[in-house]
């Protein structure tokens, strides 16, 4: 019996879960490699989101506890547990990846599937001091670039005082390419409705529910 082809076993390969894709990244150095070749990864997800296979939803249980259901296995409905005893809070999904930030402010992006994380480094925002009363609010999202090929967290920090007379806002954009946070230099004119808010991304941009600042007391609603 002839061996197969490379592309025949790539072929096979995206058929497969992430998690046999896993056990069979031991069973040699060159299928280990394959299967962590960014362009296999691409391609995988690629057939996993045209065949609609390889979803898991994520349920967020409380600031504890984060619980992944397979849907390509219904009839079990095996609820893993996959992260116990850490205080945690979402900031965004995309193609299996979730962006995650600690009590502590670390933030970081994981891969249920693989178990495997990454630590991002520090956004260092920094205000000059604030009125003795004000709120702060803290509003993100996290999505995929595909013009730069590139993970993006975009993550904006907005401090707002008690009758409205103090506001100072930063953004920043975190690249996992380049592993590095941007600030966003021009001048953000927005109240955001809630103190803590995870934007939404349709067609690879992020949405937000804002408010206009307003000239008068009256606020505007739109779309950021």
């Amino acid at each position: 019996m002839a061996p197969l082809s490379h592309d025949m076993i790539l072929d096979i390969f995206r058929c497969l879960s992430v998690k046999d894709l896993s056990r069979f990244k031991c069973v040699s150095k060159f299928w280990c490699s394959w299967i962590e070749d960014q362009n296999f990864i691409k391609l995988h997800l690629s057939y996993s989101l045209k065949t609609n296979t390889n979803r898991s939803l994520i349920l967020h249980h409380s600031r504890y506890q984060i619980f992944s259901v397979n849907y390509d296995s219904p009839k079990t409905k095996q609820l893993e547990q996959l992260e116990q005893n850490k205080n945690i809070q979402i900031l965004g999904s995309c193609n299996g990846l979730l962006a995650v930030e600690e009590q502590n402010g670390r933030i970081f992006l994981w891969n249920p599937s693989t178990r495997k994380c990454q630590v991002l480094p520090s956004p260092k925002i920094v205000f000059s001091p604030p009125p003795a009363f004000y709120s702060c609010s803290t509003y993100s999202g996290f999505g995929y670039d595909p013009v730069s090929d590139d993970y993006k967290l975009v993550l904006i920090v907005q401090l707002l005082g008690t009758y409205e007379e103090y506001l100072r806002s930063e953004a920043k954009v975190y690249s996992l390419r380049r592993n590095s946070w941007r600030t966003i230099k021009d001048y953000f004119c927005f109240y955001f409705i809630s103190e803590r808010q995870l934007g939404v991304v349709a067609n690879n941009v992020l949405h937000l529910l804002a408010y206009k600042i307003p000239e008068s007391s009256k606020r505007s609603s739109c779309w950021f």
